[in-house]
């Protein structure tokens, strides 16, 4: 029936008729592009601007979470006498959440610490006149691994430095403290919230600086 109408029609009756339907199509194509790009327009203002913001709360919350989970870290360091190294892991928790910071990095021994063992040395072998465990215990947390001193053994020293009244010992123990540097590399924060389970899952919100 169409082949049949065809047939019929002049040249200039089939060139409008394609010309019609020509017109239909580029209307549809534009109502289309016209609804994309009011669309696209309307998601970009939607979602762009919120982002954003989002963003920024989120940076100035990053900031807020390691400037007081830092003085935090501090005054723990002052309190426990513990992590004198600049490293070290802790978390703080209620019955609802838990926070957890860790510090990571390289610690290491300068120079100065084969002098301050021999200002301990001198004093164990010269003036030490305690128990002989005291002098042993003190001989085995200056023991060296692959040429390096353990700082958390070295740490235990320094708790003991009032403990005797002798300038080599006063002077090993400043040598020792004055030759460790810690290098940061990363700090981590993580979140965590008690399900109903009573168990922590992570709140979908870490950082690292």
């Amino acid at each position: 029936m169409i082949t049949e109408t065809l047939k019929i029609m002049s040249i200039e009756e089939l060139e409008a008729e394609l010309n019609v339907r020509k017109q239909k199509e580029a209307r549809k194509r534009e109502e289309k592009r016209t609804q994309y790009e009011s669309l696209k327009k309307s998601v970009i203002n939607d979602l762009a601007p919120a982002a954003d913001r989002i963003s920024a709360q989120i940076q100035d919350f990053k900031t807020k979470a390691f400037s007081d989970l830092g003085s935090l870290f501090d005054l723990l360091k002052d309190y426990s006498k513990r992590h004198q190294d600049g490293k070290g892991n802790f978390k703080i928790e209620d019955e609802n959440f838990k926070i957890q910071y860790k510090r990571q990095g390289k610690g290491i021994f300068d120079e100065r610490s084969h002098q301050a063992e021999k200002h301990i040395i001198d004093f164990l072998t010269s003036k030490y006149h305690g128990e002989p465990d005291t002098k042993d215990l003190i001989m085995s947390l200056l023991e060296r691994k692959n040429g390096a001193l353990d700082i958390l053994l070295v740490q235990k020293l320094y708790s003991m430095e009032d403990r005797f009244d002798d300038e080599n010992w006063r002077e090993g123990i400043r040598l020792l403290k004055e030759s460790y540097s810690f290098s940061l590399s990363k700090d981590y924060i993580s979140f965590f919230k008690k399900n109903e389970s009573n168990e922590w899952e992570g709140i979908n919100l870490n950082f690292s600086y």
